[in-house]
C-alpha cells in the first residue's frame, strides 16, 4: 500500500455504521480434514443476488458450473444464491457455507469476535466513481453541494476518504451528504435534480449513465485513488471449520482462472447474466472496459498486508473492535 493510500484511509471518518456484521459462533479447536488423495474437496459458495445479478456473484455462478476447471483444482464447487444478505453471512459464519465473495470489513468484524472467518484470498478492487450532471469533481465544485451516496456500505466509508484527498473537503463538514439505499438509487437521484454529485460502483455506473443522458463519471476509481492503488473492495473469505488452507488457496486460483476465462470470452458471461435478469450488455462492458477490476491473489501475500493496514486504521479510529487475529489475513 502507498503511503498516498494510507493516508486516505487513515482520514476515515467514520466506518459503515450499518455495515453488516457477520454472527460471531465461535472457533473450533480441531482442523478441518483434508480430503483424502484422489477426492476433490467440495466447497459450497453463496452469492447474495438482489434483483439483476453481480459480476461478482456471476463469477462464482460460472466457477460451479465449469467442471473441466474445478477438476483441474481437484475441487467440487457448489453454488447457493441468497436474497438475504444477512442470512448469508450467518451462514458462513455458522459452517453452512464453506466461502463468500463479499466486504472484507464485515468479514473483519465477525472474526475479530470469534467466529471461525479467514480471507482465502482478495478478489476485486474498488471501481467506485463520482457522477454529476456535468460539473467535475473540485474543491470549487464540491463545497457546499450534496452529494448522494450508499452511506451504510463500507465502499462509501473509504470512498469519502479518498474525495478528502482530492478535494481537502469533509463530508457533512464541507458538504452535505445525502443518503441512498443503493448505487442505483443515488443515480437516479442525481439524474432527477435532487443532488449535485451522486457516488456509485460496478454496473449501476454502466446502466445509470446509459439510462440517464445527463449523468456521466467525472472521477473514476483511478482518479480517486490517486498515485495508489483503488482498495480492495471484495475478498473470498472461508470458515476455517470447513476448509483447510490449502483447498482455500485451491478455490481462489480457480476463480483467478474463471475470471480470466470471463475477459476472454465476455459475450458468453454476458448471455449468462442475461439469464440471471441482468441487462443485456452490461456485464460484457464490465469485463472488457476493466471496471470490474479483478485483483485475485490467494493470501498470504502483499494484499493481506494491505488489507491488514487499512483495518488497523479502522480499529485505531475506534470504528472497529478489535484487529482480527494473524490467522484472518494469513488464510490458515
Amino acid at each position: 500500500m502507498t503511503h498516498s493510500t494510507n493516508r486516505r484511509f487513515a482520514a476515515v471518518a467514520a466506518f459503515a455504521s450499518g455495515a453488516l456484521l457477520l454472527t460471531a459462533c465461535g472457533s473450533s479447536s480441531e482442523e478441518p480434514e483434508m480430503p483424502e488423495a484422489g477426492e476433490k474437496a467440495t466447497v459450497h459458495v453463496g452469492q447474495w443476488i438482489s434483483g439483476a445479478i453481480s459480476t461478482t456473484a456471476l463469477t462464482s455462478a460460472m466457477l460451479a458450473e465449469n467442471t473441466e476447471l474445478t477438476d483441474e483444482h481437484d475441487l467440487a464447487v457448489e453454488f447457493s444464491d441468497y436474497s438475504n444478505l444477512q442470512a448469508q453471512y450467518t451462514d458462513l459464519a455458522t459452517g453452512r457455507l464453506d466461502a463468500i465473495v463479499g466486504g472484507p470489513e464485515s468479514f473483519a468484524s465477525s472474526a475479530a469476535k470469534g467466529a471461525p472467518l479467514v480471507l482465502a484470498g482478495s478478489f476485486s478492487r474498488s471501481n467506485a466513481a463520482i457522477l454529476s450532471t456535468g460539473e467535475q469533481l473540485t474543491a470549487e465544485n464540491l463545497k457546499g453541494k450534496r452529494l448522494v451516496a450508499p452511506t451504510a456500505t463500507s465502499t462509501w466509508q473509504l470512498v469519502r476518504a479518498q474525495i478528502k484527498d482530492v478535494t481537502g473537503l469533509e463530508a457533512e463538514e464541507d458538504y452535505e451528504v445525502v443518503t441512498a439505499d443503493h448505487s442505483n438509487s443515488a443515480i437516479q437521484q442525481l439524474a432527477a435534480g435532487t443532488a449535485d454529485f451522486a457516488m456509485g460502483w460496478g454496473e449501476a455506473l454502466i446502466e445509470g449513465t446509459a439510462q440517464f443522458p445527463n449523468v456521466e463519471v467525472v472521477a473514476d476509481h483511478e482518479m480517486l485513488a490517486g498515485d495508489g492503488e483503488p482498495f480492495i473492495q471484495f475478498a473470498v473469505a472461508v470458515n476455517s471449520d470447513n476448509v483447510p488452507h490449502d483447498v482455500a488457496t485451491r478455490l481462489v486460483e480457480a476463480y483467478a482462472e474463471q475470471a480470466a476465462w470471463m475477459e476472454e470470452h465476455a459475450d458468453e458471461a454476458d448471455a449468462k447474466a442475461v439469464t440471471f435478469g441482468r441487462k443485456e450488455g452490461t456485464v460484457k462492458e464490465m469485463l472488457t472496459s476493466g471496471r470490474m477490476n479483478f485483483d485475485i491473489k490467494p493470501f498470504p501475500g502483499p494484499e493481506a498486508d494491505e488489507l491488514r493496514e487499512t483495518l488497523q486504521v479502522l480499529v485505531d479510529s475506534g470504528k472497529l473492535s478489535a484487529l482480527p487475529p494473524k490467522s484472518f489475513f494469513s488464510g490458515e
